[in-house]
């Protein structure tokens, strides 16, 4: 069964803020070989064992899915701390 959020993005096909943190937890839970649920949005991504090529490997599949160029985007490093901030400037990103 699909939210009315999940329907929204769907209809919209423009990914809401809470979307694409979900999306996210789940990309660095199977990253990490985590659980579903693992992941908090708040939690640090140092604290979850993401070293720098497992961060390239993330920033690339965050390229892929939601259709953004980090670069172009103006990525700061204090952008990639947690699921939040990450998903916070994809979310601009895909807006701007």
């Amino acid at each position: 069964m699909v939210s009315a959020e999940g329907m929204l993005d769907l209809m919209t096909d423009a990914p809401t803020l809470d979307s694409i943190e979900r999306q996210l937890c789940t990309e660095l839970q199977t990253l990490q070989g985590l659980k579903p649920g693992a992941v908090a949005v708040d939690t640090p991504l140092a604290s979850l064992g993401v070293d720098s090529l497992k961060l390239v490997s993330l920033l690339l599949a965050i390229e892929q899915k939601f259709g953004v160029n980090l670069m172009k985007i103006g990525m700061k490093p204090q952008d990639m701390q947690t699921v939040r901030t990450l998903a916070a400037a994809v979310h601009a990103g895909r807006k701007a």
